[in-house]
């Protein structure tokens, strides 16, 4: 199982076109094979910060979902203000 988290910091004024086009995402991300969660935030301090919360069987589901981004044509780095910060997590319990 892969477990991270994916902080990302918007551009300012491109907040609710990033929120628009995930939460057309989401579902579709939901529905991919090997997706066991993929939940999405905004940060109650910073409205330019999100974070995705995200589980994949392996690796192979990771990369089978980084492909349909593509196919979706969903492309969000024009929108970002630096580089997401990805955190890889070991599930304990």
């Amino acid at each position: 199982m892969l477990t991270f988290t994916v902080k990302l910091t918007v551009k300012a004024g491109q907040e609710q076109e990033f929120e628009r086009i995930m939460r057309i995402a989401v579902p579709k991300v939901r529905e991919e094979p090997g997706n066991q969660a993929y939940i999405f935030h905004r940060s109650m301090q910073d409205p330019r910060v999100f974070m995705v919360y995200e589980e994949y069987d392996d690796q192979a589901a990771l990369e089978a979902h980084r492909a349909h981004l593509r196919v979706m044509g969903i492309d969000l780095r024009a929108m970002l203000d630096g580089p997401p910060i990805v955190e890889f997590y070991e599930r304990l319990a």
